[in-house]
């Protein structure tokens, strides 16, 4: 037996965090997604699985874009074609709501679309029975510990959970209890982080095979699993389209500001990826680099430079400079900023994932909220010098 587990696909989802990106690199961008779900499907069919999971959030929201179903459903015929069955769920972001996909989900796709946990079985080429339980949100959150409710293993060659979540509000579980059940694999998603929680049996977070933002750069893929006699062992295979990567680029042969040019020119890359560039010995070309990366004129004439293949996005320095850097806006626009993140809808968005642990919240009142205000505000006053008015011709 061999099947795929993904999970965490986000199609729709945006590139977070970029705040200018050359022409030469946005068609990557524009089609990363689709990519993605179109290498996924070539690894399932060379690979010659018997089924795949998708464990919740396949898409970025519960109401997926007419093209963003159009190009999922085209891929599941994909599949079709190729005789492999998929068992899918739906988590948090994605919730079930039938009426929201104007596509009809081929016979091939087993969705488990409700709350209540269920198990589907059925038999493979091989003559091997199967079993995989799961549940589907068909709300935002889920404060249940839907564990509790998965059946001990039945009398099958392999029973499988399938489960997205983890952690509270969204369907926590304890390790121990997902190992009572006697499984010979779970199937989890939900973290975006690859992580694997136990062995015997795998479970297994494969984290989400297409990073959106800088957080999301060691990534695992997709996690193809093959039985060998009774055990089930994994292997991570890499499907992202764009792949975020940094680089250090030494400037200690750099005379004259100009030299960066050339040795940008060279930077390569495997795949389009976008970039963060990070100067190290950067002594020789100290403040007027360090002005140049502050203005953020150094990144748009970077950008022109690079291969096709890259999106440069960053530029820093490795290391800090003697005198505190240049930051090429008025000491007042501080103050604004700080007047901005006050705003209690603002700086909670901001500490969303620390409100949320019930140990922390009762912490994060008007006081800390001030308190840290005041810490940023000072903390930036340490660390910067600012334009002033004598700067401006």
């Amino acid at each position: 037996m061999k099947f795929l587990h993904a999970a965490d696909l986000h199609l729709d989802r945006a590139f977070e965090g970029l705040t200018t990106v050359s022409e030469h690199f946005r068609k990557y961008l524009a089609t990363a997604n689709q990519k993605m779900l179109q290498n996924i499907v070539d690894t399932a069919i060379t690979e010659a699985v018997d089924f795949i999971l998708l464990a919740g959030d396949t898409f970025h929201q519960n109401r997926p874009t007419l093209k963003t179903q159009r190009y999922f459903f085209q891929e599941m015929a994909r599949l079709d074609e190729a005789n492999i069955p998929v068992f899918m769920n739906f988590g948090n972001h994605d919730f079930y709501q039938a009426d929201r996909y104007w596509f009809a989900f081929p016979d091939t796709i087993h969705i488990f679309d409700g709350e209540q946990v269920e198990t589907k079985n059925f038999i493979i080429g091989a003559g091997e029975q199967i079993a995989i339980t799961s549940f589907s949100y068909q709300h935002p959150t889920i404060i249940e510990e839907m564990a509790e409710k998965f059946p001990r293993k039945g009398a099958v060659d392999f029973h499988i959970g399938m489960y997205h979540g983890g952690q509270a509000p969204y369907a926590p579980f304890q390790l121990s209890e997902l190992s009572s059940k006697g499984y010979d694999y779970w199937a989890l998603g939900h973290i975006h982080v690859p992580q694997i929680l136990a062995e015997q049996p795998y479970v297994i977070y494969p984290g989400t095979p297409q990073g959106h933002t800088q957080k999301e750069m060691n990534l695992a893929g997709v996690i193809v699993v093959e039985s060998q006699g009774n055990q089930l062992i994994p292997k991570a295979v890499p499907v992202e389209a764009v792949r975020w990567e940094k680089q250090t680029l030494s400037l200690a042969k750099v005379r004259q500001p100009r030299e960066i040019f050339p040795l940008v020119r060279r930077l390569s890359v495997n795949g389009p990826t976008l970039m963060h560039l990070e100067f190290s010995d950067a002594e020789n070309v100290g403040s007027e680099l360090t002005y140049q990366i502050a203005s953020g004129e150094l990144l748009e004439a970077l950008q022109e430079e690079t291969a096709p293949e890259i999106g440069l996005w960053q530029l820093s320095l490795a290391e800090l400079p003697k005198e505190k850097p240049y930051l090429a806006v008025d000491n007042q626009l501080i103050d604004h900023l700080i007047l901005t993140y006050e705003t209690p809808e603002i700086f909670n968005e901001l500490l969303n994932d620390l409100d949320q642990n019930p140990q922390l919240h009762p912490l994060m009142d008007q006081a800390f909220r001030t308190q840290t205000m005041e810490r940023l505000k000072e903390k930036m006053e340490q660390s910067y010098q600012f334009r002033r008015e004598a700067d401006v011709d």
